[in-house]
């Protein structure tokens, strides 16, 4: 008895340790939680947990007694009348060695680890039954699950979901935002009365791209663009006569240097 009692304490410490919360479940007849008469064998898990943070739940079998369990993972239709229809059930645990103390652990997390393993979506319901008998430890129908009410039920909290609705029931109630969603509202304007025509132009988005472009000046910067042109003008006139007369001067000395050579030249013959 003292090795049990050592067992189930270094077993607590354990899995308070990884867990926020442990659910000891002493899967046997005599447990009051399977009576039909209270709601203990219904257990909410994962509330108030951090994304990380799981519960867990051991199944702890009966010992020295002539029960034997095998707890199936079933759906509420299978729940409801302890039938297991599936033809490849999810085995919890199997209770088949009274002579020894035997426990399960099961951890509510919403992805397993392992192939196969079970997982425990948030927001979900899920259920734990047995259907042995002292004859048949592998029936599906039934057994403890109708005699004694052998089954459980275990609802994930979403607490995802919760924060959600948390933080949006904060906002609706902070003042600051009741402050920003009182308006005021501006008095509607009056439809004009004179027959003048009301015009309305449409805005061009960045979108509409247009090759046309059309430039306005006022009076006063047309007069200064006339003068600015005939500047121009002018100065381009007087640079083509420099130009004119500076060419004229280059063809003059061309031709005076000409004549000097060939004047040079015919005194050499003489």
């Amino acid at each position: 008895m003292s090795r049990q009692v050592l067992c189930l304490a270094s077993l607590l410490f354990l899995t308070s340790a990884n867990a926020i919360r442990t659910h000891f479940v002493f899967w046997n007849t005599t447990n009051p939680i399977f009576r039909l008469d209270n709601t203990d064998n219904v257990i909410d898990v994962n509330e108030g947990n951090l994304p990380w943070e799981y519960d867990q739940l051991n199944l702890i079998c009966p010992q020295n007694s002539a029960e034997q369990h095998v707890i199936y993972s079933v759906s509420q239709e299978e729940y409801d009348s302890c039938r297991v229809n599936n033809q490849r059930p999810k085995i919890v645990a199997i209770c088949n060695k009274p002579e020894t103390f035997q426990y399960f652990t099961i951890t509510f997390r919403n992805f397993s680890p392992t192939p196969g393993g079970l997982e425990f979506k948030p927001g979900q319901n899920y259920y734990l039954i047995s259907t042995s008998t002292r004859r048949d430890l592998h029936r599906r129908v039934g057994g403890f699950c109708s005699s004694h009410n052998m089954k459980m039920m275990f609802k994930v909290a979403d607490n995802q979901r919760n924060s959600v609705n948390e933080k949006e029931e904060e906002s609706f109630s902070s003042p600051f935002l009741k402050a920003l969603q009182t308006t005021t509202t501006r008095p509607p304007t009056p439809a004009p009365t004179s027959s003048i025509p009301i015009y309305y132009y449409r805005s061009k988005t960045p979108t509409q791209e247009s090759r046309d472009y059309t430039y306005y000046y006022s009076p006063r910067d047309l007069v200064k663009l006339r003068k600015t042109i005939l500047s121009r003008t002018d100065e381009n006139e007087t640079l083509k006569a420099e130009k004119l007369r500076s060419s004229s001067t280059l063809l003059t000395s061309s031709i005076s240097l000409l004549i000097s050579l060939s004047l040079s030249l015919c005194f050499m013959q003489l």
